[in-house]
């Protein structure tokens, strides 16, 4: 037992330390969550009869009609977001809004 502790700590030393180069571009979040399907475009999905574990805002949740609007006028004239829609399968219809972030990515509340 006195053998063993000593032993997987250093077996996980080893297998920390020795990283191949093609993943050193690796951060911490890409190795727990994975790569984004697209960068710059990340999905939110809302429930609609459920508001307590929501994790968007509820301008976002409760869209107006103009917001809506704004969002369906976005996918229709912006490529990326239909193709990133339409991999993730979700309809254009089911988007409620699209919110641009500071650094320009997208942040697309649907349902």
């Amino acid at each position: 037992m006195r053998k063993l502790i000593p032993l997987t700590v250093a077996a996980a030393a080893l297998a920390l330390a020795a990283v191949p180069s093609a993943y050193a571009t690796e951060t911490i979040g890409t190795i727990l969550f994975g790569h984004p399907m697209e960068p710059g475009i990340a999905v939110v999905m809302v429930r609609t009869g459920d508001r307590g574990g929501d994790r968007a805002p509820a301008i976002f949740r409760d869209p107006s009609a103009e917001m809506r609007a704004r969002a369906q006028a976005e996918i229709a004239s912006n490529p990326v977001i239909k193709a990133s829609l339409e991999r993730r399968n979700i309809r254009a219809h089911n988007v409620l809004a699209i919110q641009t972030a500071l650094d320009g990515s997208k942040i697309i509340y649907a349902r």
